[in-house]
C-alpha cells in the first residue's frame, strides 16, 4: 500500500528543468541559424548578364506618314449649257478621246427653228433699214434745198417754220436709219447666240484623254437652266498622276518639296511606289477641330497600275543621312542599377532591416550616352545623337567604333 507522501510524487511529478532549457535553446538557435539563411540568401550580391549589339554603319532615314487619295494631275467635268433631249451618246468609260471630239448630242430642233426666225427677222430688219435710208436721203436733200433758197434770198423765203419743219424731218428720218440699224444689230446678236447654242448641242472634250465617268443617257432630259449638269470626266493623262496627302500640324514643318516619298494602296499591299513632294500647300484644312495642311506629289503611272480615287498611305523621307555610325535605339534607353553604377558591393547584415529594398529604375528616357563593357563592367559613353528610324538610331562619338558591343539589356541572377 502507497504512503501517503508516494501518492503526493505521483500527482505533482518533479519537473526536469535543464532538460526544457536544453530544448529550448536548440530551438531558438535553429531558428536564428533559419533567419541567418533567409538574410545572406536575400542580400547576396547578384550575378548581372547583359545583352549587347554591335554598332554598325549604314544609312538611316526619318520619315513621317500621311494618307491621301490618288488623282489625274489634269482632269475635265464636261456638262452641257442647253436644255434638251439626249438625242446620241457616242463614248462610254474608259474610252480614249481627242479634242474637239464629239460625245452626245442633243436634240436642236428648236435651236434650229429659233435660228430660222431669228434670219427671217434679219432680211426683213434690213429691208426696212434700206426703206428708211431713202426716206432719209429724201428728207436730207429737201431740208438742204430749203436751206440754199433761204441763204440766196437773205432770209425772205422759205419761211423760219418751213426751214424748221424741214430739218425736223430730216433728223427724225436720221433717226429712224439708227433704230432700224440697232434693230438689225439686235437680231445677228440673237443669231449667233444661237448658233452657240446649235454648236453646244454637240458636248465635245476639250482635251486629249480617257473617259472616267459618264452620267448620261439616250433619252434624257437634260434642264440646264439653274446649274449646268455634268455628264463625263475626262482625264487627261493617267501616266502622269498626283497623290494629295494630309499632313498633320505637327509634321508639315518637316516636308519640303523635292522629298522622296514611298507610298502603297491596298490593290498591292505587296508593292511600292515610289514618288516626290512637288507642291505644299500654305493653306489649312481642318476636320474636328485637327488642322492639316495638303501636300501633293507627283505619282510616275507609266504601267497604268493606278486608277483614280485610290487610297493610298504614304511615308515621306524628311531626313536622311549615308554611312552613319548607328546603334540600336534602345541602347540609348538602357541604364544599369545604381548598384552597377557605383560599383559597390553591398554589406551582409544578417540584423539589419526585413524591409524590402527600395527600387531604384531609372525612368526610360532617352539619354546622350551609351553603355559599353568594361573589363565586364558597365562604362558609360557619351554620344551626340543624330537623326532616329526607331529601330536604330545615329551617333557621333570618338569612343565608339564599328564593331563596339553597346549594352541594350541587363538580367539579374542570383
Amino acid at each position: 500500500m502507497q504512503s501517503t507522501n508516494d501518492i503526493l510524487q505521483t500527482l505533482n511529478p518533479k519537473r526536469d528543468y535543464k532538460k526544457l532549457l536544453l530544448r529550448t535553446g536548440i530551438a531558438l538557435g535553429g531558428i536564428a541559424i533559419l533567419i541567418t539563411l533567409i538574410l545572406w540568401w536575400q542580400n547576396r550580391a547578384p550575378n548581372y548578364t547583359y545583352t549587347t549589339q554591335e554598332a554598325t554603319i549604314g544609312d538611316i532615314a526619318t520619315s513621317i506618314s500621311a494618307n491621301g487619295t490618288l488623282s489625274p494631275t489634269h482632269e475635265v467635268s464636261i456638262g452641257s449649257v442647253i436644255s434638251g433631249i439626249v438625242l446620241e451618246v457616242l463614248v462610254d468609260v474608259n474610252d480614249k478621246v481627242r479634242k474637239g471630239q464629239v460625245l452626245a448630242r442633243i436634240d436642236s430642233e428648236s435651236i434650229m427653228q429659233n435660228l430660222y426666225r431669228y434670219e427671217a427677222q434679219l432680211q426683213s430688219a434690213k429691208a426696212q433699214l434700206k426703206s428708211a435710208q431713202v426716206n432719209l436721203e429724201e428728207k436730207e436733200w429737201q431740208y438742204k434745198q430749203l436751206q440754199m433758197l433761204f441763204q440766196k434770198t437773205n432770209g425772205k423765203t422759205p419761211s423760219k417754220l418751213d426751214l424748221q419743219s424741214a430739218k425736223t424731218a430730216y433728223n427724225s428720218a436720221l433717226s429712224e436709219v439708227g433704230l432700224k440699224k440697232a434693230n438689225i444689230a439686235e437680231i445677228e446678236t440673237s443669231i449667233r447666240s444661237t448658233q452657240v447654242d446649235l454648236k453646244n448641242a454637240q458636248i465635245t472634250t476639250p482635251i486629249d484623254g480617257v473617259v472616267l465617268s459618264r452620267s448620261i443617257e439616250v433619252g434624257q432630259s437634260v434642264a440646264a437652266s439653274f446649274q449646268a449638269p455634268e455628264f463625263f470626266i475626262i482625264a487627261e493623262n493617267l501616266e502622269e498622276m498626283e497623290l494629295n496627302v494630309s499632313v498633320s500640324e505637327a509634321d508639315i514643318s518637316k516636308v519640303e518639296v523635292g522629298q522622296n516619298v514611298a507610298f502603297s494602296v491596298d490593290s498591292y499591299p505587296n508593292k511600292t511606289f515610289n514618288a516626290k513632294v512637288n507642291r505644299v500647300n500654305f493653306g489649312a484644312s481642318s476636320t474636328d477641330n485637327i488642322v492639316s495642311y495638303e501636300a501633293r506629289i507627283a505619282v510616275d503611272n507609266q504601267d497604268l497600275l493606278l486608277r483614280p480615287g485610290m487610297s493610298a498611305t504614304a511615308d515621306i523621307t524628311t531626313q536622311e543621312v549615308k554611312n552613319a555610325l548607328l546603334v540600336p535605339a534602345s541602347a540609348l534607353y538602357f541604364t544599369p542599377t545604381q548598384q552597377i553604377q557605383s560599383n559597390k558591393k553591398t554589406n551582409f547584415n544578417p540584423f539589419g532591416s526585413m524591409r524590402p529594398k527600395r527600387q531604384n529604375t531609372p525612368p526610360k528616357t532617352m539619354r546622350s550616352s551609351v553603355w559599353v563593357l568594361d573589363n565586364g563592367i558597365p562604362k558609360e559613353i557619351p554620344v551626340e545623337i543624330g537623326i532616329s528610324d526607331g529601330n536604330f538610331t545615329q551617333i557621333i562619338s570618338d569612343s565608339i567604333q564599328v564593331g563596339t558591343q553597346i549594352i541594350v539589356a541587363q538580367k539579374v541572377e542570383k
